[in-house]
């Protein structure tokens, strides 16, 4: 299996980029809860009655501590932690959380860990074990 991609041409004439074409992912569809159950009961001794309910705590959880202020790290899935939306002011005194608060966002970075130091190119990168074994393949423009 393999991440989906087709070559767009950047349209944007704005853009220092205009014409020049990049790689675009093409989504294979959605993956529900149900399924995801059905193949974690086919991998283990857990029927998917207990994976939804565990999972139903997870969620109930998370949210808990992410609402608290926490971030919540979930091991090699990643971390979770919450950050507002808020409008820009001139002067820190005229800030009004009723007014200028205009939100919640949930940030989601997937777990991972810097490359050794002497490491080339790589040295500044960050190595995301959720990628490991992804490969790509370009859709055909039918």
């Amino acid at each position: 299996m393999s991440v989906k991609y087709r070559l767009i041409q950047n349209k944007i004439k704005s853009s220092k980029n205009y014409g020049k074409y990049y790689a675009h992912t093409v989504k294979s569809g959605d993956v529900t809860l149900e399924e995801i159950e059905r193949m974690i009961e086919q991998s283990c001794s857990a029927k998917a009655s207990d994976v939804r309910m565990v999972v139903k705590e997870l969620f109930d959880s998370v949210r808990h501590y992410l609402q608290a202020g926490y971030v919540v790290k979930l091991g090699d899935l990643g971390r979770f932690s919450i950050s507002v939306k808020s409008v820009c002011v001139d002067d820190p005194r005229q800030f009004r959380a009723d007014r200028h608060l205009n939100g919640f966002k949930c940030n989601y970075t997937p777990a991972g860990r810097r490359y050794k130091p002497g490491s080339g190119d790589l040295s500044h990168h960050i190595h995301r074990d959720l990628l490991d074994g992804c490969k790509a393949e370009e859709v055909s423009h039918g």
